[in-house]
């Protein structure tokens, strides 16, 4: 993770503008030598926005079982270094410990019960999973470079930014379908990224 990168669109994250983050982190793609992961440019994940939602509602209507969902906490898996399936997990919980970048420890305060027991597999970016797997190989061999390593921040960048776009209008289309966990707060982000966005009721 290049902090440095994060730091240009962070603000805008949090302000749920994806669309702003990913303009400017394209156009700062760009401005660095042509490499494959400029292929990222103009590309979103293609899973149907609906498959999204009905995977959450199976998942909220399941724990609703057990306990009552005040808030849900949703992650991609750490994808740069595992490459092989891209997906999202999920948590329920019964308190909603709010937003606070300082102290999200709350997150940590849950058990298996109220996890997904089946991830949700991200599609439309498989070539750049073969790109993030091949890094090592290329480092091995001398053809990395300071651009090649630039544009894959950039890229990485997106893609986190690019799934918090898809978790965004899920949760504005559960409120359209009058779906119940459309009136309540979720949280996203990478997994082992301490930068976490809310999704409001």
């Amino acid at each position: 993770m290049n902090f440095d990168f994060a730091e240009l669109i962070n603000s805008d994250l949090e302000n749920l503008d994806f669309g702003k983050a990913i303009n400017t982190a394209q156009k700062e793609l760009e401005k660095i030598t042509k490499t494959e992961f400029h292929d990222i440019v103009g590309k979103t994940f293609t899973n149907p926005i609906d498959d999204l939602v009905n995977w959450i509602d199976s998942f909220y209507k399941e724990i609703s079982k057990k306990i009552q969902i005040k808030t849900m906490y949703f992650e991609m898996n750490e994808f740069d270094i595992n490459t092989d399936v891209w997906y999202i997990d999920g948590i329920a919980y019964k308190e909603d410990g709010g937003l606070d970048l300082e102290d999200m420890e709350w997150l940590s305060d849950c058990k298996r019960d109220v996890m997904t027991t089946k991830e949700f597999v991200l599609s439309g970016y498989e070539k750049f999973q073969t790109l993030f797997e091949t890094i090592e190989e290329k480092e091995e061999n001398g053809e990395w470079t300071d651009e090649m390593q630039d544009a894959r921040d950039w890229c990485e960048q997106i893609i986190i930014s690019r799934f918090m776009e898809l978790m965004k209008k899920a949760h504005e289309t559960a409120k359209q379908r009058k779906l119940a966990w459309g009136n309540i707060s979720i949280y996203f982000t990478e997994h082992a990224y301490d930068f976490i966005v809310k999704s409001d009721v």
